[in-house]
Formats: C-alpha cells, structure tokens, sequence
C-alpha cells in the first residue's frame, strides 16, 4: 500500500505530541526509532491535514500472542482535537483487526490520563486484568472484537 506519509513525518507528528502524554515519549524510547518502528512494523490509521499527520492510531495487528491486537500509541495534535479524528482512526483500526479475524485489541495507558481513558470507554474498552501484568500501575484496557 502507498502510504501518503512516511517515517519521517510519523517522527514530526510524535514529536509534536510528545509532552501531551503523562509521560512524555521521549522520556521512555528515542522518538526517531519508534517512528521507523512504527512505520515498518505497525498497522497505523493516520488523519492527514495539507499533507501533515495531526492524529495518528497505531499498533500491532500481525502474529499476534493469543490473537490480540495491540495499541501502541494514540495522539492528535492540538489543532486537531475535539473533532472526532481519535474515535475515527480507533474505529478504522479496529476494523481491520475485525478483518484480520483478531479476537480482541488492547492498550495501556497512565492512569492520569484521564481523558484517553473515557475516550476509550466510550468506544467500548473494558479494564482487563491479568496475572503477572507486566504493567501494574497502568489502566489496561481491552476490546473484544469476538465475543
């Protein structure tokens, strides 16, 4: 598929959003690598604006551990809120991993981010507890796409 964006400007993109997150990106991975991560290995559903990236869902949709999928990160700039774009690409991204006959999606998030997590409870995520979570003093979500 010919993309309309590329690495870089997925790079452009998080490091504008960077500081927006409770805990900014590039206090957890260098934004330059994670971007070609992305761009190489993830499923993302962007919204573009005279060409520029200003919301972006991404995540993993492909040889998938007991067939979830899962959200690596979402974003939309600020020019770009409060016009539907993050429920959007949520959506188109859980579409495909409806055609991908996945049985489920899932996320992490800080549990201050308090907007993220209603945005996501009103797109249908459940809290998701499991044994041993690598993340125990994050908000795991999930959606079942199968049920």
């Amino acid at each position: 598929m010919n993309k309309l964006y590329n690495a870089k400007d997925i790079e452009i993109f998080l490091t504008e959003v960077d500081k927006s997150f409770p805990v900014p990106l590039s206090d957890k991975q260098d934004i330059k690598l994670y971007a070609q991560k992305l761009f190489d290995k993830a499923t993302i559903c962007a919204e573009l604006d005279d060409g520029k990236i200003i919301s972006l869902v991404a995540g993993y949709t492909d040889n998938m551990k007991d067939n979830i999928a899962y959200f690596s990160v979402a974003a939309t700039t600020k020019e770009g809120r409060g016009r539907g774009l993050a429920t959007k690409l949520f959506k188109e991204f859980l579409s495909i991993c409806k055609d991908k006959n996945l049985d489920a999606a899932e996320l992490y998030t800080d549990k201050r981010n308090v907007d993220a997590i209603r945005l996501y409870e009103k797109i249908g995520f459940q809290p998701y507890v499991i044994e041993d979570d690598p993340r125990p003093d994050d908000v795991h979500m999930i959606y079942y796409i199968k049920k």
